[in-house]
């Protein structure tokens, strides 16, 4: 009988049943007799597809890792990736899958997690146009092995901040690739180290590229350590600058320096070097033929897929219905974007952001786009909405990954808007705060997918409740 140690390094035969939440093919393999089958994570599988694998790894959580070896019976929706990194870059893990059956899977899973709650009404998928080069915004991660080899790119599927370097990048303009690699040339002629997060040692981080999709505009922020024993020399910084202006316009290019400073018992602070060109890149989104322009800085949240944006901001307004009389608030504001957009059809927005920098643009946004209704106020949700009493008909809440945390759940609550419009881009920890509501009373009505990310297993939903 086999055991939890003796299949490392086996030889299997598995049949794919599910996809993680990374996006990679799900097995089960029975271990021990009478116990229930372990878990097996199957990078670059399909579905229902018969594998021949090798048993990798086994992760903390009991479940194992596994390469394939053979395709025995390949899914119907297998294609030839695009992408020479598709099989060991963790960018994206659904390249294999024809885009109809991407869009079919991601439609499977809100429809698993919200499938239970009666009255809801589901929305079909709003698929991406160009499923490829969508992306507005890559972060490129610098690394170094220990025999001194340099990478600049992204880090590979199942590794600990093991980097890839890259040729190619379907999910970006090519303009992108061409700037990590004159990057990379111009740390190759330098004698800086990459940041190591374990140590505290090294001076490169990571390299945030960004594009103005319907502007042109550019902009390149050089992420470092602010540590004294490991800064960039000025030298460094005006061979760097050299190097991204080789490739790209002057006149279109914003490049930035963004220091890190962690010390022990103090928070993490971040300072902002602004090394050539405009000081923040400009933005236009379309909405029902409406143009909204947007400053963005480096440290500003923006869609990062921004055709697909315009069409999920739409479906917004549409799921929202708003009207001249109502008072709307927008939580985790960001430059203000989607506040703004509501702003014309409703009495009056208060919008809450509590990066400095994203708050500084949505201002100047709001005075650009001639919006007089709207008010931002750069401070943090909870504590907000905790020492206020405020009263809304429509709170708009666009939360990180990890989504609303209980204090600012039960603070809802006591302010109990009629409608609350949930935007998230992840539907797990979205479902576990919408089920919450439902609790209390709220009601959930509509649900509208958006595939803001093809080709990976991620996914945008807005979510409408009604009191």
């Amino acid at each position: 009988m086999l055991n939890s140690s003796s299949i490392l390094n086996r030889i299997f035969r598995l049949k794919v049943t599910d996809y993680s939440k990374k996006g990679h093919g799900l097995a089960f393999l029975e271990v021990e007799k009478g116990k229930t089958p372990v878990k097996v994570e199957i990078p670059s599988a399909a579905l229902g597809e018969h594998l021949g694998v090798k048993i990798e790894k086994r992760k903390r959580g009991g479940e194992y890792q596994a390469k394939i070896l053979e395709i025995i019976q390949a899914s119907d929706a297998r294609i030839l990736p695009r992408c020479e990194h598709a099989n060991s870059c963790g960018g994206c893990s659904w390249q294999h899958i024809e885009y109809r059956s991407q869009l079919e899977q991601k439609e499977k899973k809100i429809h698993a997690l919200f499938g239970s709650i009666p009255g809801v009404f589901f929305h079909p998928i709003i698929s991406c146009e160009n499923p490829w080069h969508y992306r507005n915004k890559m972060e490129f991660s610098f690394s170094e092995d220990k025999s001194g080899k340099k990478f600049l790119g992204l880090v590979e599927t199942f590794s600990r901040r093991k980097v890839l370097n890259l040729n190619h990048c379907h999910l970006v303009s090519s303009w992108f690739i061409e700037i990590t690699q004159a990057v990379f040339e111009w740390w190759n002629r330098r004698s800086l180290k990459p940041f190591h997060p374990p140590s505290g040692t090294g001076s490169l981080d990571s390299l945030t590229v960004r594009e103005g999709v319907r502007t042109g505009q550019r902009m390149v922020t050089l992420n470092i350590s602010g540590d004294h024993d490991h800064f960039v020399k000025k030298t460094d910084l005006t061979t760097f600058k050299q190097a991204i202006l080789h490739v790209s316009p002057k006149e279109k290019t914003s490049i930035y320096l963004r220091i890190r400073r962690a010390e022990k018992n103090r928070p993490t602070t971040f300072y902002e070097m602004h090394l050539h060109g405009p000081d923040a890149l400009h933005e236009t989104l379309v909405i029902k033929g409406k143009p909204f322009h947007f400053r963005i800085s480096p440290d500003s949240f923006f869609q990062p897929n921004t055709l697909q944006a315009e069409k999920l901001y739409e479906k917004a307004l549409d799921l929202a219905h708003p009207n001249a009389s109502m008072r709307v608030y927008d939580l985790y504001a960001g430059c203000g974007s989607i506040g703004m957009i509501f702003a014309p059809f409703v009495k009056k927005v208060l919008a809450i952001e509590q990066s400095a920098y994203a708050v500084c643009d949505a201002k100047v946004n709001i005075q650009f786009n001639q919006i007089d209704n709207m008010n931002i106020v750069c401070a943090d949700v909870k504590e907000t909405l905790s020492k206020f009493s405020l009263s809304a008909d429509l709170i708009i809440v666009d939360p990180p990954r990890s989504g609303l945390d209980q204090a600012i759940i039960e603070r809802l609550l006591v302010i109990r808007p009629k409608k609350i419009l949930y935007i998230s881009c992840n539907p797990f920890t979205q479902s576990e705060n919408i089920f919450t509501l439902i609790e209390h009373g709220y009601q959930l009505k509509a649900i509208q997918p958006v595939d803001q990310f093809p080709h990976t297993p991620h996914i945008e939903t807005i979510s409408l409740l009604e009191n």
